[in-house]
């Protein structure tokens, strides 16, 4: 056929236009239509009517070439006009300087509407493309009706498409002008070009005219928000309804609480699949400064995958399963490495206690990056869940657990990686159960916990590290001190001990673990990086197969309804096994088995306990064939069904100790005994120290840790080292100045973040005196850098006493800190790195002075609420009158008859027909048999023969087991509720279990209103022939009766008694019983810490009057204030500020002459002898030899030569005679008072008692004074002789001189005696020790103590400071060995 000339084809209207076009066989083919010339092109003499953008609607422009494109693999080898090298088509050239997705956008002329009642025909446009190489990405064709912006898609093609022309055609509609555009863009590398040729349109008419442009409204101008007219209070959200008015705080909390549901509108969807590409709220963040190649957040489908990017992303959703289902991905074909980009939340008001996120993703890819989800409060954000690397060509699912959480956002947040090979996808992302609970005006069920908020909650719910009740009530320690073994890892294993018997340890962490792709992101507790967790490290030195193992505290075969409820975190390719068995007799049986990746989220298991004999669970964790096979544990709890296992008799597991120690004693390693009591008190009460030994006592560090403990939890640690010259320690210790000498110091770590802690802390200190202080040395330099604090942790609180940071010299500085008076308290050290990597900071030469309770003096409690013995002695107000005395005196067992006589105490000493109506008690009705009264139990070898009284002639309350079946409970229940209190009021009764070793239970209950039994304290097995004491807390949030429950064991001799029952006066009340304070006297300083009033003129005199030294404490070295003008007054005269004159001998005296004192400010604070004179402008005294001599010595008042001749007015101030003598007016003090002015309340004797508020007479204190000076005299001589000792002893000795050699049996980890003779379950402890001869008491200074220096050994835990947990006296997270 015949080609048309140019000629022809501009001549004409319309035409016949013949086209070739290679067919898929590669032949001619031929293609007649009729159109316009100025509606088709060919680009054989250039664009035609088509233009390209301009308007920077696209990156580059459309390309005319002929021939094949330059890149090899690419693009076509001719046009599409002719099929020949010479014909001329347009492509996109893939090639730099383009980059992947940049676009170049061709544009048609105007064209008229095509909805016209005058048209019969349609407007078709139609063209070819070629779309041939790997990285083809896509082409596109859209349809716009103003002058700006892309319009809508018509059509679009992705990927390789073959090595052929392709025609496409499409059927035009709109009801205004439009325009056609053909976007092309790069794909991700040079294989990407893209070609179009032979564009035509057919029955489409043109317009003639311009779009208009994008309708834009300034922000200026637009309009505010119509309200609708309400009554809402500020605070208040205003609902779409009239009238209609909720809190801002209901507002985005996954709960409608508008009638409409508006104040959910602009929220977060509860699920979002993203379908249709619909967000549900959630917003994309992209901190890229290029927004063009912006790596960042985006909806698509998986029908859109082009060639080669099939193993980016996924081909279908995890919603629909399908390449038509739409999911949210991050393409990293954009960006750069480390970009990210985030999808973020509105602020979220509230959620509920169970609150889940959930989501489901995918990362496939060889580089792929990151995809972590944060929790935004505020400016504030915490990593919570991460998860980097190809994870597989599939979904996974996440799931971060947020809880109870208030004002906030969540973030998922996309990394890329460091090439584009791998894209971060998400879907299904949904918030499960985070609708905040509701408060029911109902009473809680029978099985409902009510919380102190009024809610409601599962009793399964109790106790389990997850705050249900919204205000903790459900948490607190009081409330959950029937749960055993419950432990968060938060500073240590709590009662969970390792065993020896495995390859390596189970470790604590906060945050990640070291390894990348496993492990969680956080604890499970916390939710935040603060949060400890337990974890066993797969990677190096640890080889396949190799296990760790930990057993948890001894339950009883008594436990019934026993369940443990554990999180877990197995995520990773390498995960090994974890597995969960139950140890009795020697023998493990399996109850779980976890193996391989479980998902990369916490997961709660929960598995029943129960065993014919006493029973420990045992967790084991194997390394498996990757480094990337972490396996974590948090929050074990037992259900309160589980009970501790007996307390075992020492008598009868032990055998009899070198010499004779009472029951209940404790044998000291060398000779003699002591009591659990005596345990670290500051007294040694062994000549070896034994029972001060480990308590973290007075230290030089030279042989040892002295008990000094560090913290498991810790990224790093106090370490035992010596001077160091070249690294970042000090250069010499403080105790032998040499760098031989040992210290403790911040090891510095190859890996460490600034704000890195590490601890080390003392045991539970029994209690300190009034004076007790803590005197130490540190070292901080430009080197040897960081933070030190000094904490004191009790039950309740801890406290900062003293802390230092930043260069203090590059020497040891000393430090004295009063500890005062304390009880059951702890002394902890921290250290925080001041940079990364860093650490070097000391602490050496550790002494308590003068922290002995009998330091002190009487009446001096370590709390007001203390009772005060007759014989001075303190002891805690719950053990008065509980009918076993605890001061020396008995004092405290004295006037009990208010306790004794309170609802529901009993000695049951009664007729048995009296004792529920005496004693205000009731039998359950629903339980199983009763309690009864009785002078003795009724079955021989079962049961008290008398009662607890002292005669044993009264009567007790028991169960009789015999005639009952294994089980059956019998309950008595006080008559009178207890108003609501946590942690005050205390029970105290004495119990007596002893027969058969199948005894039963015996618990103590508190119940509310619902009837909910709390169980606050169980004791099962045989407790030996003998009453034993129990003091219980008793707590609930409601007003409650308390209920004693026991059951009956395994025989006939399992009869269990009560007696002796009585509460606190602080359960009458629901809160701590306060005696009055000491009141002291208008004129009198009421000492901080002692109960004692002393003279005002006492304070900051130089000398400690207080028992406490309080008074010498903050005190200021002048008086402050401003002086008044002084104009008006003639020379030695002082003007106050109501312009009167006073001499100015009167300047300075210690007495406030000026109506407002005005006279004493800016007065230096000393301390002068009788006749001398304080001066303002002398650093001392003016002596009595320089007044009244002619020459002013003391400026500007001249005061040492005022009044020399004349007594001012009120100068003795009426407590004695004034005499003007040749040195200037002079007092002659009634007895009782001295000072310059008769100010000065004179002293007592050192002999007499404690200063009172009334006058001393005065033969008593000529009396004490005479004998004073005498014992004066004797001490100046003592102190002459021990000042001659001393100097001849000042070189401190070398260990050898005390026989101290390194004894590889000893070993630091190993417990204390046990008080109890509890089984730890996993191994026997040599609990032997070296005792070197000779040595000071332990709580003084340079205690020398063999001590193993293994690091590994010396990583003794303690507990987390801000959380309550009570340490038992055998230190039970330290490392022992399994049995």
């Amino acid at each position: 056929m015949t080609v048309g000339t140019d000629q022809t084809k501009r001549g004409a209207v319309s035409v016949v236009k013949y086209k070739y076009f290679l067919n898929t066989s590669g032949e001619k083919s031929v293609s007649r239509f009729l159109t316009a010339p100025e509606l088709q092109c060919d680009f054989e003499k250039g664009l035609c009517s088509w233009e390209q953008e301009q308007s920077g609607g696209d990156v580059f422009d459309w390309a005319r070439i002929s021939g094949p494109t330059p890149t090899l693999n690419t693009g076509p080898l001719r046009d599409h006009t002719l099929g020949t090298g010479d014909g001329h088509y347009l492509f996109i050239e893939s090639s730099l300087p383009q980059e992947f997705k940049d676009t170049a956008v061709l544009l048609s002329q105007v064209f008229q509407p095509t909805y016209q009642s005058s048209r019969q025909k349609k407007c078709v446009f139609r063209f070819h493309y070629h779309m041939f190489g790997l990285q083809v990405f896509s082409l596109a064709v859209y349809l716009r009706t103003t002058a700006t912006g892309l319009g809508e898609m018509l059509w679009e093609k992705y990927g390789h498409q073959g090595n052929l022309w392709h025609r496409e055609t499409l059927y035009l509609r709109s009801a205004k002008p439009f325009q056609i555009l053909i976007v092309g863009t790069v794909g991700d590398d040079f294989n990407g070009d893209i070609a179009i040729d032979d564009l035509s349109f057919l029955d489409c008419e043109l317009y003639d005219g311009k779009l208009p442009p994008s309708l834009v409204i300034p922000d200026a101008t637009t309009p505010a928000p119509t309200v609708l007219p309400h009554s809402c209070s500020e605070g208040e959200f205003v609902c779409g309804i009239y009238k209609e008015c909720v809190s801002l705080s209901q507002v985005c909390d996954f709960k409608h609480d508008c009638s409409d549901g508006s104040d959910e509108t602009n929220c977060v969807d509860e699920r979002c699949d993203f379908e249709d590409g619909n967000t549900c709220g959630w917003k994309i963040i992209t901190y890229a400064l290029v927004l063009n190649h912006a790596f960042h957040w985006a909806a698509n489908q998986g029908k859109t995958i082009h060639y080669g990017e099939q193993n980016h992303r996924p081909a279908v959703d995890h919603t629909l399963n399908s390449s038509e289902g739409w999911y949210m991905y991050a393409d990293s074909s954009n960006g750069a490495y480390g970009q990210s980009t985030d999808l973020q939340t509105p602020v979220i008001s509230s959620t509920g206690p169970l609150c889940t996120l959930t989501f489901w993703y995918h990362m496939s890819g060889f580089t792929v990056g990151s995809l972590q989800v944060l929790v935004r409060h505020r400016n504030i954000s915490d990593l919570v869940w991460s998860q980097t690397g190809n994870q597989g060509n599939k979904w996974r699912q996440g799931a971060v657990f947020l809880g109870l959480q208030n004002n906030f956002q969540v973030i998922l947040r996309a990394k890329r990686g460091i090439s584009y090979m791998g894209d971060v996808v998400i879907d299904d992302v949904r918030f499960q159960n985070c609708s905040p609970p509701l408060p029911s005006n109902q009473p809680c069920s029978p099985e409902m916990y009510a919380c102190a908020n009024g809610h409601c909650i599962p009793q399964d719910n109790l106790c389990d590290f997850i705050n249900h009740c919204g205000d903790n009530s459900d948490e607190d320690p009081y409330i959950c001190k029937g749960f055993s073994g419950r432990c968060n890892f938060e500073f240590d294993l709590c009662s969970w001990l390792q065993c020896r018997e495995d390859d390596f340890d189970w470790l604590i962490k906060a945050g990640s673990t070291p390894t990348v792709g496993t492990g969680p992101s956080n604890d499970h507790t916390l939710r935040d990086p603060s949060g400890h967790y337990l974890y066993l490290e797969s990677s190096f030195p640890q080889g396949i197969s190799d296990t760790a193992r930990m057993i948890g505290p001894l339950l009883s075969s008594r436990s019934s309804q026993c369940k443990m409820r554990f999180f877990v975190h197995m995520s990773g390719d390498g995960i090994g096994t974890l597995s969960v068995f139950i140890k009795a007799d020697g023998r493990l049986d399996l109850l779980l088995e976890l193996t391989g990746d479980q998902g990369n989220y916490w997961q709660m298991r929960e598995i029943p306990l129960s065993h014919s004999k006493d029973f420990q669970v045992v967790f084991e964790g194997k390394v498996g064939h990757s480094e990337k096979g972490d396996i974590c544990l948090d929050d074990i709890t037992f259900s309160p069904g589980c009970l501790l296992g007996p307390e075992v008799s020492m008598e009868t597991t032990s055998p009899p100790p070198p010499g004779f120690c009472p029951p209940g004693h404790i044998v000291c390693e060398k000779e003699g005994c002591y009591t659990p009591e005596q345990i670290c008190d500051f007294t040694e009460n062994c000549p070896d120290g034994t029972d001060e030994r480990n308590c973290g006592t007075s230290c030089s560090f030279e042989d040892g840790r002295c008990g000094w403990k560090s913290s498991l939890a810790d990224n790093f640690d106090w370490a035992l080292g010596t001077g160091s010259v070249q690294s970042i320690r000090p250069p010499y210790d403080h105790t032998l100045m040499s760098e031989n000498g040992h210290f403790l110091y911040l090891e510095a770590t190859p890996v460490g973040l600034k704000g890195d802690k590490a601890h080390i802390r003392s045991s539970v200190w029994k209690e300190s005196s009034a004076i007790c202080k803590l005197s130490f040395w540190y070292y901080i330099s430009h080197k040897a850098s960081g933070t030190i604090r000094l904490l004191i942790k009790t039950e309740n609180d801890l406290t900062e006493v003293w802390n230092k940071t930043g260069h203090q010299g590059n020497e040891w500085n000393h430090v004295e800190v009063p500890l005062r008076k304390l009880r059951n308290f702890e002394v902890i050290f921290e250290g925080i790195r001041s940079r990364d990597v860093s650490g070097g900071a000391a602490l050496d030469d550790l002494e308590f002075i003068d922290c002995a309770p009998r330091a002190g003096i009487p009446g001096s409690c370590p709390t007001v609420t203390d009772f005060v013995c007759q014989s001075g002695h303190c002891i805690e107000s719950h053990m008065a009158c509980d009918n076993k005395p605890d001061c020396s005196d008995q004092s405290d067992e004295m006037n009990c008859g208010h306790i004794h006589d309170s609802p529901g105490a009993c000695d049951f000493n009664m007729e048995e027909e009296e004792w529920e109506e005496r004693c205000q008690l009731f039998q359950d009705a629903e339980d199983d048999f009763d309690w009864r009264i009785g002078r003795r139990t009724e079955t021989p070898g079962a049961g008290p023969q008398s009662d607890h009284s002292a005669g044993g002639g009264g009567s007790f309350l028991y169960i009789h087991s015999a005639p009952q079946r294994e089980g059956d409970v019998a309950k008595v229940t006080t008559r009178n509720p207890f108003p609501a209190s946590i942690g005050v009021c205390h029970v105290r009764f004495w119990f007596f279990m002893h027969g058969s070793d199948k005894m039963g239970t015996l618990k103590v209950y508190t119940a509310g209103p619902s009837g909910t039994p709390l169980l606050m304290w169980a004791a099962t097995g045989n407790h030996g022939n003998q009453w034993k004491y129990a003091n219980v807390i008793l707590s609930n949030t409601a007003s409650f009766r308390v209920t004693f429950q026991a059951e009956v064991g395994g025989d006939m001799w399992t009869d269990i008694a009560l007696d002796d029952i009585s509460y606190t006066p602080e359960c009458m009340v629901a809160g701590p019983v306060t005696p009055h304070p000491l009141t002291c006297a208008e004129d009198q300083f009421q000492c901080t810490y002692s109960f004692q009033c002393i003279s005002e003129s006492w304070r900051c005199d130089g000398e400690p009057d207080c028992m406490d030294h309080s008074d010498e404490e903050r005190c200021p070295t002048v008086v402050p204030g401003t002086l008044p003008p002084q104009d008006d007054c003639p020379a030695g005269h002082y003007q106050c500020s109501n312009d009167l004159c006073i001499p100015s001998i009167l300047r300075c005296d210690g007495v406030l002459d000026c109506p407002n004192g005005e006279d004493e400010y800016l007065c230096p604070l000393l301390k002068c002898e009788p006749g001398e004179l304080v001066c303002e402008s002398s650093p001392g005294c003016i002596p009595l030899f320089k007044r009244c001599d002619g020459f002013a010595d003391c400026l500007p008042f001249h005061s040492d030569e005022s009044s020399c001749y004349e007594c001012p007015a009120n100068f003795c101030l009426g407590r004695g005679l004034c005499v003007a003598e040749n040195r200037g007016p002079h007092c002659r003090c009634q007895p009782g008072w001295t000072g310059n002015r008769c100010h000065v309340k004179e002293k007592p004797s050192v002999t007499a008692s404690p200063p009172t508020t009334e006058d001393t007479q005065l033969d008593s204190v000529y009396a004490g004074i005479a004998i004073g000076l005498l014992l004066l005299l004797a001490g100046v001589a003592v102190c002459v002789l021990a000042l001659c000792r001393n100097k001849c002893h000042t070189r401190k000795h070398n260990a050898m001189d005390y026989g101290v050699t390194y004894d590889p049996d000893f070993d630091p980890r190993a417990e204390l005696p046990s008080v109890d003779g509890r089984r730890d379950g996993c191994h026997g402890v040599d609990s032997k020790r070296n005792f070197i001869p000779g040595l000071s008491i332990s709580v003084y200074p340079w205690r020398r103590e063999n001590e193993d220096l293994n690091w590994k050994d010396t990583r003794m835990s303690f507990s987390n400071p801000l959380y309550n947990y009570a340490l038992d006296v055998n230190g039970a997270d330290r490392k022992s060995s399994e049995a």
